[in-house]
């Protein structure tokens, strides 16, 4: 079995966690800023005793600018080291993995009274995408109930969501960054090269659209 390192910065709340390497171990932490400082030595702890590494997962967006930043480069400083390759990851299939419904709702909260959200059936336990992710109001992509919402997005939502016949996933018991490495190993045939990663924002920064009018 591949021995997967894990890695979501996607959110609030960013974590790592190894599978395929002795007993899986994860770790997690809100973080207001400053995640590298934080996530880096938890990630050498996680990873002490692991000699071998088969490839780096990491959650590549939507979510947080900085946050994913630092998680990419993270990921591709640790790939880079070991020589070993990247599985990206969706940060909301990463979500909505951590359930198991055939109508999931994954949230990230976008700020400015939108959500990062996409639907995903995943009643065979492997989440597939309904629809595409997208920027959006929370009330532009809600569905007729019944149907769960997972996602740090859920919360700030969740009075929406109750109302609308969906039901919150508010603590799943793992980080999503557990999730990341299990569907890394489950695709580590799709793993690629550390250069060819791109991140996926869905949304320009807001110092590029400043640069732009000005």
């Amino acid at each position: 079995m591949s021995t997967v390192l894990g890695i979501d910065t996607a959110g609030p709340v960013v974590g790592a966690a190894i599978v395929g390497h002795g007993e899986p171990r994860q770790w997690s932490c809100r973080v207001i800023r400053g995640a590298d400082g934080v996530l880096l030595p938890a990630i050498a702890d996680l990873l002490e005793g692991a000699e071998h590494l088969d490839a780096v997962a990491v959650t590549i967006g939507p979510g947080a600018f900085t946050g994913l930043r630092v998680g990419v480069a993270t990921a591709l400083g640790i790939a880079v080291s070991r020589g070993v390759p990247v599985v990206c990851v969706s940060s909301l299939e990463a979500r909505a993995a951590m359930c198991e419904a055939d109508k999931v709702l994954a949230l990230l909260d976008a700020r400015k009274s939108r959500m990062y959200a996409q639907w995903f059936d995943v009643s065979g336990g492997t989440p597939v995408a309904l629809t595409e992710a997208v920027d959006a109001a929370i009330d532009a992509v809600l569905q007729d109930g019944p149907f769960v919402a997972v996602g740090e997005g859920a919360l700030v939502a969740q009075e929406t969501i109750l109302a609308a016949g969906g039901d919150l996933i508010d603590d799943p018991g793992q980080s999503p960054a557990w999730a990341v490495a299990l569907l890394g190993q489950a695709r580590i045939g799709m793993a690629m090269e550390p250069h060819e990663v791109a991140l996926e924002y869905l949304r320009d920064p807001d110092a590029k659209k400043l640069a732009e009018r000005g």
